[in-house]
């Protein structure tokens, strides 16, 4: 593989000028070397050319010579090493596949695109368009299929983030570098290799931003109006695109600012990206025909604006209040995640390409920088998360935009290094070595963390959990893991469909109480609140004679008739006058691993395995062992350290079963770990309180 060096930089930019036999007399090379290095730039000297050369001698062969500022035309080299670069990604990618359903949105998004469904806000049209393609390939398991599309888009982002540096420093080797520091990078690997919407969004973000420096380089019309179609597609993918929209339209103003001369030319830019919009018609049309995923209803205007503009989630912005100190904590909580993307130890290397760009191009520094600073600060504010370990898990994919500008900086920054004078130390040795620990640094500090290529967690709790269960039963889940895999199982894969899933959407499906009065129903909201949620339970369960399971151990005071009791990994409700005996279903079970250290401190395993030792806990418990109990639920305990509800219910079956002292250790974690968590202090009152410890239980309930 032949990198762009200065000898080839300096040729590019004075071979107009100077002829085959100047350039290699100035630079001390062979007349053919001059013309080998020609035809890797993709230069043919035409005759004519030839004569109109000055017999002048070149200019002094310098670093600043041989690297003129602004963009340079890529040529096909350029697009051989971009290329190898994105096929380095991918092959990992492959080697590091979830070979089945994995955790997080997967089993959900998996079965949208399978069944041409309408996913979560705000729908992923254009995902599960795209999704649906793939699934049609005869390899591997459909969800296999679906996660290698996430693997294929985020390989391409990585050929045009290689093209990116390349276009802005002349130099393969950054751009090489600077691709695989993105593809390696904790995050942006992660979702590549598992059923996720963020390999098609980085792609299209980074052809979008390729386009406009294109046209920035040519101001011709065709590659802004590419730039259109690639932005209008991204509207349909992600509300990122929609985030990034006002930074695009200052660039543009910004570099024509007499736009108005060419208004025709916008105009059509315009209706180009508005028509993509069009995309968003598949969310009716599916949704009018009831596919197993159909969230929010979107054949109303009503369902199809609160589906597009993520209403069922405005909730999480507004809860809490921006403070200075909130942010100051997710700013230091932001930049510890940046730093683990690409380890501590290269995480500067974006600077040193801000540097570069300052002395050579601020208008690209300016562009790249403000789209970093959008989708890192801007979405800081915007989300307002939580600083515990599932909200900086659930929101750390919503920087990947700005990990990119930083592994572009990078890419750059490396660029900048070669044309430093190095005292004793040759450039290209200085260079080469960081190019090297840009990409091995972070291949070896995240391989076995991303690593999927054995991870079946989801696929093995999904499975039992519907094994579980009689014929013709209602599960009520509550948490994702406990939902999108058994949806997948049961929508893509076939098994166990007469189990109704009584809450895909995080609220009761209608269906399974369309019965209710219609005066009861018409209380409820599109979203019925928690108390509402409870009354919905309350009526199936009084008004079936299904078997019905949860996932929580539900509180039964408002059913006095009915009790709830383990069931392998969920929990069976049923009448206190039944004489049936339930099966632990414990020895049916299959599990490819429940070793706590093999999880890699993955979210989803952490919560699956917690889970599982949590229940077996209470078999135990209930068999009258506390000793295997207790064991089980330290084990619990240490996979959802920051977990409060993981640490509450391991508290509540303590103290359900008499271990008084060991109810009150979890209760104190949990509030340690979330003080305003109320009802961990309730618990943590109810318990003083049956101690005689009225001070002390006052002090928990009135906190």
């Amino acid at each position: 593989m032949i990198f762009l060096s200065r000898r080839h930089a300096y040729i590019e930019a004075n071979f107009q000028l100077y002829s085959n036999k100047q350039l290699a007399d100035r630079l001390n090379i062979s007349e053919k070397d001059v013309q080998v290095i020609l035809s890797d730039l993709g230069i043919r000297r035409r005759k004519k050319d030839k004569d109109r050369l000055s017999e002048s001698p070149p200019p002094p062969y310098t670093a600043e010579a041989g690297r003129p500022s602004g963009l340079t035309s890529l040529v096909k080299a350029d697009f051989w090493v971009s290329a190898f670069a994105a096929l380095c990604a991918l092959a990992i990618y492959v080697i590091t596949l979830a070979p089945t359903v994995s955790g997080e949105d997967s089993g959900e998004l998996i079965t949208a695109a399978y069944t041409l469904g309408v996913a979560h806000p705000p729908g992923y049209p254009l995902w599960c368009l795209l999704g649906k393609l793939f699934t049609l390939v005869p390899i591997g398991t459909v969800a296999a299929r679906v996660n290698f599309m996430s693997a294929f888009f985020a390989a391409l982002a990585v050929f045009v983030v290689s093209l990116i540096i390349i276009k802005t420093t002349k130099n393969r080797l950054a751009g090489f570098a600077g691709a695989l520091f993105l593809a390696f990078s904790s995050e942006f690997w992660e979702q590549s290799i598992i059923a996720e919407v963020y390999g098609l969004n980085s792609f299209l973000v980074v052809l979008a931003v390729f386009l406009l420096l294109l046209w920035y380089q040519h101001r011709r019309p065709k590659p802004l109006m590419a730039f259109a179609l690639v932005f209008g597609l991204g509207l349909c993918n992600h509300n990122t695109m929609m985030l990034l929209g006002p930074v695009f339209l200052g660039f543009v103003l910004f570099i024509d600012p007499k736009f108005w001369f060419r208004w025709k030319l916008y105009l059509t830019c315009t209706i180009i990206a508005v028509s993509c919009l069009a995309i968003y018609a598949y969310l009716p049309i599916r949704s009018a025909v009831n596919p197993p995923v159909d969230w929010g209803n979107p054949e109303t205007w009503d369902g199809f604006r609160d589906h597009v503009t993520r209403a069922q989630y405005s909730f999480a912005t507004k809860e809490n209040p921006h403070t200075a100190s909130r942010l100051l904590g997710q700013l230091w909580a932001f930049v510890k995640l940046y730093a683990w993307e690409f380890g501590p130890w290269l995480c500067w290397m974006p600077l040193l390409g801000v540097v570069a760009l300052w002395k050579r191009e601020k208008t690209i520094l300016a562009f790249l920088f403000t789209i970093g600073l959008v989708t890192s600060l801007g979405i800081i504010w915007a989300t307002n998360f939580d600083i515990d370990r599932q909200s900086l898990w659930l929101n750390n994919v919503f920087w990947i935009p700005a990990y990119i500008m930083a592994a572009i900086g990078a890419g750059i920054g490396l660029d900048w290094i070669e044309g430093q004078q190095w005292p004793r130390i040759p450039a290209k040795r200085v260079v080469w070595g960081l190019a090297l620990a840009m990409v091995a640094s972070p291949f070896l500090l995240n391989f076995a963390h991303n690593s999927k290529r054995y991870y079946f967690y989801a696929h093995d709790f999904g499975k039992n959990t519907l094994l579980s269960m009689d014929e013709n039963a209602i599960y009520f889940p509550t948490a994702d893991h406990a939902t999108f895999p058994v949806l997948y199982y049961q929508a893509v894969e076939g098994m166990r469909p007469d189990i109704a899933l009584a809450n895909i959407y995080g609220y009761p499906e209608e269906s399974l109480y369309a019965d209710m009065p219609e005066d009861i129903r018409q209380g409820f909201g599109p979203i019925p609140n928690a108390g509402q949620e409870h009354f919905i339970e309350k009526w199936i369960i009084e008004h079936t004679d299904r078997p019905v399971y949860f996932t929580r151990k539900r509180d039964m005071r408002d059913l006095p008739d009915y009790e709830i009791v383990e069931h392998g990994l969920i929990f069976a409700v049923r009448k206190k006058d039944d004489p049936t005996e339930l099966t632990p279903p414990w020895d049916n079970y299959r599990w490819y691993s429940l070793d706590p250290d093999e999880t890699q401190g993955e979210l989803t395993a952490d919560s699956i395995l917690a889970d599982g030792h949590y229940m077996r806990g209470r078999s135990w418990l209930q068999e009258g062992d506390q000793k295997k109990a207790l064991l089980a639920f330290d084990i619990a305990a240490k996979l959802g350290p920051e977990s409060k509800e993981t640490m509450n219910n391991l508290g509540s079956a303590c103290a359900e079963y008499g271990l008084t002292e060991k109810a009150m250790e979890y209760y104190k974690q949990c509030i340690e770990l979330a003080p305003d968590y109320a009802m961990a202090r309730k618990n943590l009152g109810q318990i003083y309180l049956g101690q005689g410890d009225v001070n002390n239980a006052l002090l928990q309930f009135e906190a």
